[in-house]
This record gives structure tokens, sequence and C-alpha cells, in this order.
């Protein structure tokens, strides 16, 4: 069995004439709604009311006769805590051990609404000192929204979520709450906001900005944060399920055990204890059977608990195998994600194919326009991946090197120049700051680093240009092939793993 609907009206200013209104009042509900000589036969009406019993309860259980599911709708006036309290329960309980999902929280028929609407009306119920009724109210200035700011953070006897909707420009027609004040009556408040003024009041009061003119916010009691439904046309279950979902949850009415006997009255001090054995034995008696209602009733709680219990826990699994659903979502979109970048540095590099006048932003930009047009020279795979982490040098100064470098290669493949002159020719005729090799200690250290793989050879990259300082500074590690006259861009960073190469 579990709770699909559960609302409570609870005043404090009511007497025993309080009462007996009310109990008849839904007593001539219940006559109205299901007469006697035409009751379906699949609805059971059972009811607790007598003169001596301060509890009222009337039961409507629905049965389908198919499945035996149970829809239990139960309507209780009595006193709680001090106060008279009209309360609703709706419960659903799946019939012949059927293992069938589980309903969302849902608005009972309209005629228990209209019930529920009816003894608001009747009696003063009050919620943080602000009146509860099956209306609408309205913010027009900015003390308006102060003064509900006010209500959300200082009133913590506060027990309802108030739902807030702006309706500036929109016709009575129009407002996606208007009927919802009636439905869900003495379970939320309704407020409209007319004015830009009560909702710049409103968002100044409370520190931070919650209220939009374009959205729907519900203001939860404390501990939880308001929450705005971030959609300018919300349907009406985005609305109203997470508050039937929350009113749902709310703890059972506990009211006395039904009287199964007339209470003697106390002997008065002129009177006689009578001591003899039958009237100890029936005063024993009386009060096994007190205990017995009182285990009873117990019990009934017991069941209560282990069912929202079981509720819990069915939640929670839920719960558990969304997040193993997101975090499978979350593997695919990274692997996803991945290929997208690989296809951007494709289509960049396409670009710049397609449009080499482009402004070049970054040094990427640079390695990919120089693949582009340094025909002479080759680019292997590391030198993309660290130029798209280089930043500070200037992206036309990289690509002035690279072609620089890619026409002195052309000259040597045309014999211009012996191999024995390439670093001569490097510096002299191109003005590049070219070093021909590292330090041995430098290679004992950091050899990994300065090998790379191009076409599946493992290539070395000692030889590099030097360009720029402090923030510019930028090092092309290259890998300088004699006998097949080739050279190979390998990487381009700052410097290398020792700061001073």
């Amino acid at each position: 069995m579990y709770t699909t609907y559960a609302m409570t009206l609870a005043t404090k200013k009511w007497t025993e004439g309080t009462r007996t209104q009310l109990v008849e009042r839904v007593e001539n509900w219940r006559q109205q709604q299901f007469p006697a000589d035409k009751l379906p036969g699949n609805i059971r009406i059972r009811t607790r009311h007598s003169p001596d019993d301060e509890v009222y309860r009337l039961a409507v259980e629905t049965t389908d006769v198919a499945s035996s599911f149970k829809k239990t709708t139960i309507l209780t006036v009595a006193p709680n805590n001090g106060r008279l309290a009209f309360d609703i329960r709706v419960h659903n309980e799946p019939g012949r051990d059927s293992i069938v999902p589980r309903k969302r929280a849902e608005l009972p028929p309209r005629a228990v609404i209209e019930l529920a609407c009816a003894i608001a009306n009747m009696i003063e119920v009050y919620d943080a000192e602000r009146r509860v009724a099956p209306s609408v109210r309205t913010l027009a200035t900015s003390l308006d929204g102060e003064a509900l700011a006010a209500d959300v953070l200082s009133a913590p006897t506060r027990r309802l979520p108030i739902i807030v909707e702006s309706t500036i420009g929109k016709s009575p027609e129009s407002t996606l709450t208007s009927t919802l004040a009636i439905d869900l009556v003495g379970i939320a408040h309704v407020v409209h906001v007319t004015s830009t003024d009560a909702i710049a009041g409103f968002n100044q009061f409370f520190g931070s900005v919650i209220l939009d003119r374009n959205y729907v916010s519900i203001l939860w009691p404390k501990p939880e944060h308001p929450s705005t439904i971030a959609t300018s046309q919300p349907s009406r279950e985005q609305i109203v399920d997470p508050i039937l979902a929350a009113a749902a949850l709310q703890p059972p009415l506990a009211v006395q055990p039904q009287p199964r006997a007339v209470n003697q009255s106390r002997p008065t001090s002129q009177q006689t204890a009578d001591t003899s054995t039958a009237t100890q034995l029936a005063m024993l008696r009386h009060e096994i059977e007190e205990h017995r209602l009182h285990i009873e009733q117990l019990d009934e709680e017991l069941e209560r608990t282990e069912n929202d219990r079981d509720e819990f826990s069915e939640l929670l699994e839920e719960e558990q195998i969304r997040v193993e659903e997101l975090t499978t979502e979350i593997s695919l979109l990274r692997g996803r994600l991945s290929a997208v970048i690989l296809q951007a540095v494709d289509l960049e590099a396409e670009l710049e194919r397609a449009k080499p006048e482009r402004v070049l932003r970054r040094v990427l930009d640079a390695v990919n326009r120089a693949r582009t047009e340094c025909v002479n020279l080759e680019f292997a795979r590391s030198a993309f991946e660290t130029a798209d982490k280089l930043q500070g040098p200037n992206p036309r100064d990289v690509l002035h090197d690279l072609k620089a470098l890619d026409s002195a290669v052309a000259a040597w493949r045309s014999d211009t120049f012996p191999s024995a002159g390439l670093t001569s020719y490097l510096r002299d005729t191109s003005g590049l700051d070219f070093v021909a090799r590292i330090g041995e200690d430098t290679i004992n250290r950091h050899g990994s680093w300065y090998t790379i793989t191009h076409n599946g050879e493992s290539l070395h990259i000692g030889a590099h240009l030097r360009a720029g300082k402090n923030r510019t500074l930028n090092r092309i590690y290259l890998h300088v092939d004699s006998n097949r006259k080739r050279i190979v861009v390998g990487k381009i960073v700052a410097h290398g793993p020792d700061s001073t190469s």
C-alpha cells in the first residue's frame, strides 16, 4: 500500500460545535456522492461515527474486479495536538500479489477537491500567518514582493510550498496556475506577480535572483531551496507533480482508538468503593480491551511505516539505476567529444587550405597553414599537439620561420649547398637561429622527450630553431635527415625539458 495524495487542514480556533458542523458537512457529502440505493458493487463504504467518539472517519474503497486493485480514499475529522484536523488520504494497494508499477502522486476526484475547498472556507486555517484558502494571492508593489521574501526567509513555521507565476502581460485565461489554488488547496499557496517592481522587491530582499517574469518558481519551506521551472511554457505536470509527491510523504494523522465501551463515571467521594471481585474483573477486562485496541493501532502504524520504508527503498534503487545510466551516457558523450575534437582539427586544417588569408589567432593556426604551404617539410602529429598548447608567441613569427626553413630545404634539395653547409645556410642566408644538436647530458636525462614517432619511425629531434624571448619564447624541434635531405617538424614548445635548451 502506498499513498498518492495527502492533505491536512488543522485549525486552532474550534469548539465541539465546530467539530459537529464539520462531521455533518462530510456526512451530507457522503450521502450525496454515495447514496445507499445507487452504490456500485465494487465500492465499499466504511464509517467510524458515534456520539461518544470524537473521531469521525469515512473510508471509500474502490476495487477493480479484474485485478482486485484497491484505491481507498479516507476522510478524517478529529482533534490532533490541540487542533481540529480535517485530513484526506488516498492509498493504492495492488491485489492478488500482483507486481505492478508504482503510480505517481495524483489529484483525487473533483468531488473530493470541492469538499476540501468547502472545509477550508468553513474553518480558519493558517500557514505561517497566511490564510489557507482556495484563492490566489496577488503581488503588485515592491513591498508586496518584500513581504513574500520575508515569508520565505523568516517564517520557520511555514509548511506549505508557494507557487509563484508572473502574470505581467497575461490575461486571466492564459495564466498557468489560476486553477491550482483550488486543486492544491491545503497543499500549496498560489501567488501571482503583476509588476516588475514586486519581482525586484522580492529578489532584492531575498539576496539573489529567484523570481523571473518568464518562469514559474516554487518556494519550498526550509531547509529546501527555491526551484525554478526553466521553461517559459511549463506543463501542468511539471508544476503539480513535485508538490503532490512531497505532500504524499506527510506522516499519517494520529487519532485516538475507537472506544468499544461506554466510559463509566468516576465515583464521587460520597460513594463507597466497590471492591467486589466482579467489579475488579470488569475493570481488568476494560483495561485489557483498551490495551488491545492500542496495540492494533500501533500495528497499523508499523505497517504504514514499513510500507513507506519499502517505497523509499524502491526510489533509492531507481535513483541508483539512473546514476549508472547517466555514468554510461557521460562515457559515450566523452568519446563523441574526442571524435568531434579530432574532426574539428581536420576541419580547421581544411579551412586553412580553403582560406589561407584567414587571420592567424594561435600557434596551431600557423602550423596548420605551414602544413599546406611548406611542401618541403614534414610535420609529425606531436607538432600539432604541442602547438595547440603553446601560448604567447606570435603565430605569424612561427609561420615565417617555418616558411624560411621550407625555402632552405628546397635549396638544399636542389644542391645549392652541400649537407655540411646546412647550418651556415640557415643562419646566414635564411636568418634563422638554428642549433644543430643538444648536449649529451640533456640526451641522457631526457632522451624520451627528444624522441617522436612519425609514419611508424622513431626519430630524434635534437636540432631546433630558437626565437623570441620571455613570454614569446619558442623552440621548433626538428629531425634532420642528411642522407634523404628531409626535415621533420617534431615539437613546437616554449623550451625543452632543460630550460636552457
